[in-house]
């Protein structure tokens, strides 16, 4: 499975490539069909690390739904190399919300990529029928994630002491009289 965009794809990480991106990232690269990463990758950090795991015992749980439970690669199209990661926290809960994380490599940040990631996921979120708020908490000092999500049309909903949760709505759907084009999450 694969989402392709403007410049990036998508694509959701099984049992399996979450556990290489653990053990050896440049055999994750090269089994994905990718350019092997030189430079440090963002799992030499063990506060990606962590969560990666948290994915990958999900994953092996339900290895059935794994793209509702995992980290989805955001590769580079052009550069063919993952710059970063969107880590999906289970399908919609009983509110119709899907909690979404993100990350982007520091030699990519400020070029528009976690907004088109986040976008493009987003909109595949919105094409489950239960599916009514994406989620995302970001800590309260990092203003470029609060721009990715205002871009977004993000709504601020709540505050804690370290966190900022924001929320992006599923579209309305409405008929275009004049097309005859339904517009709706499909549309996105």
């Amino acid at each position: 499975m694969k989402l392709t965009d403007n410049r990036l794809n998508l694509r959701p990480l099984t049992a399996a490539e979450l556990a290489l991106a653990l053990d050896n990232y440049a055999e994750l690269e090269q089994s994905l069909g990718l350019n092997v990463t030189a430079a440090p990758t963002l799992l030499d950090d063990e506060e990606m690390r962590y969560p990666m795991r948290v994915r990958h015992a999900k994953v092996l749980q339900d290895e059935q739904n794994y793209p509702w439970l995992t980290n989805w690669a955001i590769i580079h199209r052009e550069e063919q190399r993952i710059i970063g990661f969107l880590i999906l926290k289970g399908g919609p809960n009983e509110q119709g919300e899907v909690i979404l994380g993100y990350v982007i490599d520091e030699r990519y940040r400020g070029q528009g990529y976690a907004t088109e990631a986040v976008r493009h996921i987003t909109a595949w979120i919105f094409n489950h029928p239960d599916a009514r708020w994406v989620i995302a908490d970001t800590e309260k000092d990092n203003n470029a994630s609060h721009r990715v999500l205002q871009h977004l049309d993000a709504e601020l909903y709540r505050e804690t002491e370290d966190l900022l949760w924001w929320r992006i709505a599923r579209p309305a759907i409405s008929f275009d009289d004049d097309t005859g084009i339904l517009r709706g999450p499909h549309n996105i």
